[in-house]
């Protein structure tokens, strides 16, 4: 992430404000942690935090330790369902933050937030989604691929003579630059014992100048790879039966869509009836409406046929009556 961690604690920097307390859940957590908790700990005035870590193998606890009023408890074996009900148990002011690694807000987000405590009990932010990858490029330490974009370091002899006019080299200044030092009798090279971050950014390129502009970098959504199958496909009866057990259809009408159905349907119906059956009426009525709507393009697409085949009867009569 881009930036630098401040370390400021919003609580000892005024400690007249209400406090909250913070719960959060972690499992091999490092690479994130620090600037999820600094940005945490300046913008909210943080009581105690409560923290349950799933057995992380990484750094996280250590990261954890250095931070103020942090109570770590460690639980491999629970789902996070359970760690939820033993955290919110902990709280013991009225209301609380849930604190979730990698979802860093921005800043003034908790003042923006606590405006809307007499309108909600229970809400939470939009999304900025950030996707951070880091590759390294082979092009770059490979002599015969062309040098790419600075930083370089560069002697002013071994280009003295570069020279361009005003009308092509908007691009490949890289591939000019290694042509004039090598016909130089000047060499190029690459570094590979240390390297540099080339951000990109998702976007028009030279918006401002209506010439340049031609280009979007478009980043598209990441791929799921699927490792294990069978465990991901056991991974998701436990969401199913989760589903079932714990949500009313009724009340979360706004959850139940196709792939809840579809996970869903393939549960034992015995199972559905006998631990949540209003679950069994609105799979009944999912598959209705799907069938409708199946049914509605089919039906139109009759009603069409029928009309065109008279209208082709009625042509082809007409044709025959005034045959020469």
């Amino acid at each position: 992430m881009l930036g630098s961690y401040k370390n400021i604690d919003r609580l000892k920097e005024d400690p007249n404000t209400e406090s909250v307390d913070a719960i959060m859940m972690t499992l091999d957590a490092e690479k994130y942690l620090e600037k999820t908790l600094d940005t945490m700990f300046e913008e909210v005035p943080i009581r105690q935090l409560f923290v349950i870590d799933g057995g992380s193998k990484d750094k996280t606890i250590d990261i954890l330790k250095t931070y103020p009023r942090v109570s770590i408890e460690i639980f491999p074996d629970l789902t996070l369902g359970k760690c939820w009900e033993m955290l919110i148990k902990r709280v013991s002011t009225p209301w609380f933050v849930f604190i979730d690694c990698a979802k860093i807000p921005t800043k003034g987000w908790y003042n923006e937030m606590i405006k809307c405590k007499d309108k909600y009990d229970y809400f939470g932010s939009k999304r900025i989604v950030h996707y951070e990858f880091e590759r390294e490029d082979p092009t770059t330490t490979n002599l015969k691929k062309r040098p790419l974009g600075g930083p370089w370091i560069i002697r002013k002899d071994a280009v003295k003579n570069y020279h361009v006019d005003n009308d092509y080299a908007w691009r490949i200044i890289d591939v000019i630059l290694r042509d004039v030092v090598e016909k130089n009798g000047y060499t190029y090279g690459t570094v590979s014992t240390t390297y540099h971050t080339c951000y990109m950014t998702e976007g028009e390129r030279y918006t401002s100048d209506q010439k340049k502009k031609g280009t979007a970098l478009v980043f598209k959504k990441p791929d799921l790879k699927i490792y294990d199958k069978k465990n991901m496909d056991t991974r998701m009866e436990i969401t199913a039966k989760a589903i079932v057990k714990y949500i009313d259809p009724e009340i979360s009408s706004y959850f139940c869509t196709d792939h809840t159905f579809l996970m869903v349907s393939r549960l034992d119906k015995k199972w559905i009836e006998s631990t949540n059956p209003k679950w069994l009426e609105a799979l009944h009525h999912w598959k209705r409406a799907k069938y409708i709507k199946a049914k509605i393009p089919r039906m139109l697409y009759g009603f069409y046929k029928m009309i065109t085949n008279k209208i082709d009867e009625k042509v082809e009569r007409i044709v025959e009556k005034y045959d020469v």
